[in-house]
């Protein structure tokens, strides 16, 4: 078949198709006219590929299982397992997105107590009746962290 059928049959475009075949995730043979011509197994490979891409894996982590796919060796435990990893790259990436939030909302609450108490002196940082300074988030004055 040619590509733009295998485009409408598996729902990946027609740029995502040539583009996996540049990485030679999947193969096509050419016509005497130099047109690709594909196999029907290619629609299967690509479904995978395009679920792969949708839960998030990479085109090299999709490589890797491919021929087990390919030869129907791929178990579903194997699939889970890959999926179970998936989860807690996303949940470290959350973590780190929350601890992230955290750092800019002590930022936000910092420079608003700043705002509602003018300093003494324009550009000079206020210091307290203890001796202590007006230091920012980090505990440093000055500080842009």
């Amino acid at each position: 078949m040619q590509i733009s059928e295998l485009a409408s049959l598996s729902g990946v475009s027609v740029h995502a198709i040539r583009h996996y075949e540049s990485l030679g995730l999947i193969a096509a043979s050419r016509r005497s006219s130099g047109y690709r011509e594909f196999d029907d197994s290619v629609i299967r490979e690509l479904r995978f590929i395009a679920m792969s891409r949708q839960c998030g894996f990479s085109l090299a982590q999709i490589a890797e299982v491919l021929p087990a796919y390919r030869c129907k060796s791929l178990t579903a435990s194997e699939i889970v397992c890959r999926l179970e990893e998936r989860i807690a790259e996303i949940d470290a990436e959350i973590a780190k997105r929350n601890a992230l939030r955290q750092h800019l909302v002590s930022h936000v609450e910092w420079f608003r107590l700043r705002e509602q108490r003018p300093a003494s002196k324009p550009g000079f940082p206020r210091v307290s009746a203890r001796g202590g300074n007006d230091a920012g988030p980090s505990g440093r004055r000055g500080s842009k962290s």
